[in-house]
């Protein structure tokens, strides 16, 4: 009886040394040396030349070039895999709020299955779908005709967000990387030690402990958020990536706080220090 017991302490000790040896794996070597982009602290380098959040658009015309696009949400570089939002904080149009880098886009399998975060009304038009619509005998040829172009134009691929070429290789995000194919866990394995911020949590937008991105296996994707270090006007710079319902990466989206948000934050701090001391 005591050398079974000792058998099984053996196995279970065993057993227990494989599993911690397994979650102390090395991370994966991934080489950032050579990344386009690189964000810092505050702002971030493309090719080597700085940009910074929240100054003009012309600005940053002059690294990227010309946008081939212009959405109603942002100015699109269907080369680069990026787009810039310049509407987004109130009373500051043509300020960069916010930049996307894209790392799947409308040809991907969520994107035709109308999965994307900023095309759930995409659809791809098939020409058995053409061929209903213009024979279709309930309208008049020439209604059939104006219908087929209005549902074309309306899922046509240059009114959407998304670049038609996603960007290559990984994105050097405070000397971590950020790539297409990365889970959240697997990068915030990186950023654990990182000196500008934190690690990615589900977006709590009004801070009441639920995840407002609706973040679960049973609904539409979700959004994780890493907090930033303030920097021009005292107003931070912050991180968000979004993912599909199916775990794919969607985007990283490096934002420049609103003037209201940076107010209501600071005021939020100044309330819990004071009833912080009030409890004392």
């Amino acid at each position: 009886m005591i050398k079974k017991i000792r058998i099984i302490i053996i196995v279970l000790f065993v057993t227990i040394l494989n599993t911690h040896c397994q979650d102390m794996k090395p991370q994966k070597k991934i080489n950032i040396s050579e990344a386009t982009m690189k964000i810092d602290s505050c702002g971030l380098y493309y090719k080597g030349k700085r940009l910074d959040l929240g100054t003009p658009v012309s600005d940053w015309e002059k690294v990227l070039g010309k946008p081939s696009r212009n959405t109603n949400l942002a100015l699109v570089w269907d080369d680069l895999g990026i787009a810039i939002d310049d509407w987004q904080n109130e009373g500051e149009r043509g300020k960069v709020a916010a930049v996307f880098v894209f790392f799947i886009n409308l040809n991907s399998p969520e994107g035709k299955a109308g999965q994307l975060n900023f095309a759930r009304e995409y659809e791809v038009i098939t020409e058995d779908w053409k061929k209903n619509i213009l024979e279709n005998i309930n309208y008049s040829i020439d209604e059939n005709k104006a219908r087929l172009k209005e549902i074309l134009e309306e899922n046509a691929p240059k009114n959407f967000i998304y670049p038609f070429t996603t960007y290559e290789g990984y994105v050097d995000l405070h000397g971590f990387p950020v790539g297409a194919g990365m889970a959240v866990a697997e990068i915030n394995s990186y950023r654990k030690d990182s000196p500008y911020s934190g690690l990615f949590g589900y977006v709590d937008d009004d801070i009441d402990g639920v995840n407002d991105s609706g973040n679960t296996t049973e609904t539409f994707g979700g959004d994780y958020r890493a907090p930033g270090e303030e920097c021009k006007d005292n107003r931070l710079q912050y991180y968000e990536l979004t993912y599909t319902a199916t775990g794919a990466l969607e985007y990283l989206k490096i934002g420049y706080e609103s003037l209201s948000a940076s107010k209501d934050r600071k005021q939020r701090d100044k309330d819990r220090e004071k009833s912080q001391k009030t409890s004392k």
